[in-house]
């Protein structure tokens, strides 16, 4: 209890004494006195505070060697208080305003990890993740010999993994949905995008479903025979890639009744042309 009670103690004192600190400095119209000080409230970490003081103060120290100490723990700071994106900005101008600073190649690989974390989970909206690709790809290209490098391309393949996998569960609503014609858009686009997926084989079944689908059931006779091809043609694609494709038998059975309406279809189509022939040439000898 006692220990407890010391504490809170401790910790109150603290609290009081940081904003002591930050009071002082408030008041101050010393730019040094409030550099000093909001570094200290910095080192604490007492990162919002310290970053309110730097903000008071960043403009008087333009052009001295204190503007890049000012810029580089406000970007820090906000990463500590994970202000991702706005980390990942600072961090970004930092670098490209002290580029000979010898913080400057570990602050651009910081801003494309402040990027990486601000990257949400795979179903919401995925801006943040396709910039951090993009600020890692920049930051390999800048620096290709940094120990960063490893991590960056890691990172990559991780955030690129994440879109694959919302690009197949879109493509995966518009089947369930019944919207068969999307659905084979999407998982087509989806193969193109990501050829190394995981899940290529599953995309490539799925399309086959959808086209399949859309080919059987929900065509007009007149597209009827193209979109069977095209149904014919994704079974070819899934068994010329997948041999041994665990959805062997269920694509095999779809090929049957794809085959099947091919000749069907040819002999409504044939018919349709002879009646059409027929009408022609009756009206010709009229």
């Amino acid at each position: 209890m006692f220990k407890k009670l010391s504490l809170i103690v401790l910790i109150g004192a603290s609290v009081m004494s940081c904003n002591k600190t930050y009071n002082k400095a408030m008041k101050s119209t010393d730019k040094d006195e409030i550099f000093t000080l909001a570094t200290q409230l910095y080192e604490s970490g007492k990162y919002d505070l310290a970053n309110e003081l730097y903000e008071k103060i960043s403009t008087s120290f333009v052009g001295t060697e204190k503007a890049a100490d000012i810029a580089h723990n406000m970007a820090q700071a906000n990463f500590n208080e994970k202000n991702f994106r706005l980390a990942g900005h600072q961090f970004k101008s930092f670098a490209g305003a002290y580029p000979m600073d010898s913080r400057a190649e570990e602050s651009l690989f910081k801003s494309a990890f402040s990027y990486y974390k601000d990257s949400p989970k795979y179903d919401l909206d995925q801006t943040s993740t396709y910039t951090a690709i993009d600020e890692l790809q920049s930051f390999i290209n800048t620096y290709p010999e940094s120990a960063h490098v490893n991590d960056a391309n890691n990172y990559i393949t991780e955030l690129r993994q994440k879109l694959e996998l919302k690009a197949f569960e879109i493509s995966k609503v518009y089947y369930r949905t019944m919207k068969y014609k999307a659905a084979g858009v999407a998982f087509d686009n989806m193969i193109d995008e990501y050829p190394d997926s995981k899940f290529r084989e599953e995309a490539m079944m799925y399309s086959l479903r959808s086209k399949a689908e859309l080919s059987l059931n929900f065509s007009r006779l007149e597209n009827k025979e193209l979109r069977l091809q095209d149904a014919k043609t994704q079974y070819l694609l899934l068994t010329r890639y997948y041999p041994e494709t665990k959805f062997k038998d269920e694509a095999g059975k779809l090929l049957e009744k794809i085959e099947k309406d091919i000749t069907a279809t040819k002999t409504a189509l044939n018919n349709i042309e002879a009646a059409r022939k027929k009408v022609e040439a009756e009206q010709a000898s009229l």
